[in-house]
């Protein structure tokens, strides 16, 4: 008997193969690799986990976020490499990251931005993504809902955008 996937399996898988194909660099042939961007997800609910009072990256929509604005233009090639490069590395140091506990996580995330300058630089960068995902106007693929803004009590500018990225109405 054929097994049919669950409905949450599939939209998860979905939305992974789509944050890859969205995150590889434009312009250039490279080979589909998912796993960093498993990593990437991992990482933003570290950053931002369930539980606090704050909305967590995966309610928010974080990942999402990054996988719509690194399709744009403007988008910078370079920090889609290092994304990649980062979450490689802490995969190459921790390779049991995503099967660790919420805590363990953590832990290790500490201990892998203490111990190396990239990984320094590549959590603030990815930290840099998340918060602008939950700051963000809901268009552009983050602060689903207007949870950010909900729990910052904040009142969005007028007027909204219409179209993302400046785009002519």
């Amino acid at each position: 008997m054929k097994k049919i996937p669950t409905r949450r399996i599939f939209i998860a898988s979905t939305v992974l193969a789509g944050t890859a194909l969205a995150l590889l660099p434009q312009g250039e042939k490279t080979p589909i690799k998912i796993e960093p961007f498993k990593v990437i997800e991992a990482v933003q609910e570290v950053l931002f986990p369930k539980g606090l009072n704050a909305p967590s990256a995966s309610e928010f929509g974080a990942t999402n976020y990054l996988a719509v604005v690194s399709t744009h233009p403007s988008f910078w090639a370079e920090d889609l490499k290092f994304l990649a490069y980062g979450a490689e590395l802490l995969m190459q140091e921790k390779s049991e990251f995503l099967t660790m506990s919420p805590k363990e996580r953590d832990e290790a995330l500490r201990d892998f931005v203490s111990k190396n300058i990239k990984g320094e630089r590549w959590v603030s960068l990815l930290l840099f993504y998340t918060i602008e995902a939950l700051l963000s106007d809901p268009i552009y693929g983050g602060n689903r809902d207007k949870l950010g803004w909900r729990w910052l009590n904040h009142n969005s500018g007028q007027p909204q955008p219409q179209k993302p990225f400046g785009a002519l109405v």
